[in-house]
């Protein structure tokens, strides 16, 4: 079981939303007894070990990739097509996206990039089988008012 802290909300009627799991936790209708809670921690993707694959995972799952850049460049990663998740390059974290928007891409600043060969890790939190990104040149904020 994943359990993804998406904040609450702390005001108005709200302001009694609690957080974390409420009541039992259960498997096929019955409560499941002496399970434990670990975070995923994410500081770090060091420790994660990859191994290439053909299937499509049918759940959560790191996805990791290569690509290479002339000249680093402010750029903008574009996921078209992947749920929701978070995504890092070399080591640093730029942020979580959702397919629901309204943003459509994550910042990607010039400093994170090297000249050569970079690292890409998505971590999908759904069931994808579109497993390509995009770098573009400029963002994509989804719907602005004007």
């Amino acid at each position: 079981m994943l359990v993804e802290n998406q904040g609450r909300v702390n005001y108005g009627q709200g302001i009694h939303d609690r957080k974390g799991l409420p009541g039992d936790v259960r498997l096929d209708g019955r409560p499941l007894r002496e399970w434990t809670s670990r975070p995923l921690p994410l500081t770090s993707l060091d420790p994660l070990a990859f191994s290439p694959t053909a299937a499509h995972p049918v759940g959560p799952a790191f996805h990791r990739g290569q690509f290479d850049v002339e000249t680093p460049a402010d750029t903008y990663l574009d996921l078209t097509g992947w749920t929701k998740g978070n995504a890092w390059i070399n080591g640093f974290h730029l942020g979580r996206y959702w397919s629901r928007g309204p943003q459509r891409t994550l910042y990607v600043p010039a400093p994170v990039l090297r000249a050569g060969s970079n690292e890409i890790t998505v971590l999908e939190l759904h069931a994808t089988a579109h497993t390509t990104v995009a770098l573009r040149d400029t963002p994509d904020l989804g719907p602005l008012e004007e």
